[in-house]
C-alpha cells in the first residue's frame, strides 16, 4: 500500500531534480538523484574549498553521502551561505549581525556524557552574539516522533533547566507525537548545545526550511507551518531565541539588503536552482 505522504515527498524530490538540471544541464544524476562528486552539487560562485574542512570535521560524513543529493538540506545551506564565509560581516540574518566568522557543521557540545554533540548546519558569530541555522529541505515531508535519552532530564542541572526549552522537552517526553512534520526534538537538542557552548552570549536559533514555489499544492506545507508556529509559542522565555523562516523568505530579505554587489546574482542562481513548482 502506498503511503499518503509519498505524493508530496516524491513530487518535491522530482521538482528539485528538475531544478538541478535547469542549473547544471551537463551533470548527470543517478537514479536516486545523486551526483557522483560533492563539487557537482554546487551552484556557480560556490567553491568546495570554502566549506570542505568544516564538513569533514562534522559528524555524518556528509560530503561522501547525503550532500551529493539534489535534495540535500546540507547542500542547500552551503549553496546559500558559502559565499559569505570570506567576509561574514556582509551576511544579514535575523539576530545579532556584525559577524566575524562563519562555520558549517559546527559542533556545539551540550555537556551530556556519552551523547553526541549537536551539529549546526551553519553558525555565524561575532561580538554581538551567535546565530545558528538548522537547514531543512525534504525532511519535514516525513513524520517525526520526539525521542530523548534519559540523560537530558537527569544531567542538565544548570540554567537550561529553568527555560521553556526544558519544559518543552519534558512535554515531548510525555507526548512524543505532539508534532508530526516538525523535528522538535532535534531543535531542543540544538538549543541545549548552543546554550551550553555559548553561555554568556546572545544566541538565536534559526529554523530555515525549503518550500516549493507552489506550497499550496500540498496541505502538508500548511500543516508544517502551523506546527512551527505552535512550537515557537511554546519555547518563549529563556534560552536561545527561536526564529523560523523559509529559504524563499530569506532570499526575499536579501533582495532588500543593500549588500555586496555579487548578492543579487547569487540570489538569482539560488532561485533558478531551488524555486521550483512541485
Amino acid at each position: 500500500m502506498t503511503s499518503p505522504n509519498r505524493a508530496p515527498l516524491d513530487g518535491c524530490r522530482s521538482a528539485l531534480i528538475q531544478g538541478f538540471y535547469r542549473s547544471a544541464a551537463k551533470i548527470a544524476l543517478d537514479e536516486k538523484g545523486y551526483v557522483s562528486e560533492a563539487s557537482q552539487n554546487l551552484i556557480e560562485g560556490v567553491h568546495i574549498g570554502d566549506f570542505e574542512a568544516d564538513l569533514r570535521q562534522g559528524d555524518g560524513n556528509e560530503l561522501d553521502g547525503k550532500f551529493r543529493a539534489a535534495h540535500s538540506s546540507s547542500a542547500l545551506a552551503v549553496n546559500t551561505f558559502a559565499p559569505f564565509k570570506a567576509n561574514p560581516a556582509e551576511l544579514r540574518l535575523p539576530g545579532a549581525g556584525g559577524y566575524t566568522s562563519l562555520h558549517f557543521e559546527r559542533k556545539c557540545p551540550h555537556g551530556l556524557a556519552g551523547r553526541r554533540s549537536p551539529n549546526l548546519d551553519v553558525l555565524a558569530d561575532g561580538p554581538n552574539g551567535v546565530v545558528a541555522v538548522e537547514s531543512k529541505c525534504l525532511e519535514p515531508l516525513s513524520p517525526h516522533v520526539a525521542e530523548f535519552a534519559p540523560a537530558y532530564e537527569s544531567e542538565i542541572k544548570d540554567q537550561r533547566r529553568q527555560t521553556a526549552w526544558f519544559r518543552e522537552m519534558l512535554r515531548l517526553v510525555k507526548e512524543p507525537k505532539t508534532y508530526r512534520w516538525l523535528d522538535a526534538a532535534q531543535l531542543v537538542k540544538h538549543a541545549f548545545g548552543l546554550a551550553y557552548t555559548f553561555p554568556e552570549q546572545l544566541v538565536t536559533l534559526i529554523y530555515l526550511f525549503w518550500e516549493p514555489s507552489n506550497p499550496d499544492a500540498y496541505p502538508i506545507f500548511v500543516e508544517h507551518r502551523a506546527e512551527v508556529s505552535r512550537f515557537a509559542a511554546s519555547i518563549v522565555g529563556g534560552g536561545p531565541t527561536f526564529v523560523a523562516m523559509s529559504y524563499p523568505e530569506l532570499w526575499k530579505l536579501w533582495d532588500s539588503h543593500s549588500g555586496p554587489g555579487w548578492l543579487p546574482a547569487h540570489v538569482g542562481r539560488l532561485r533558478a536552482r531551488y524555486s521550483v513548482a512541485a
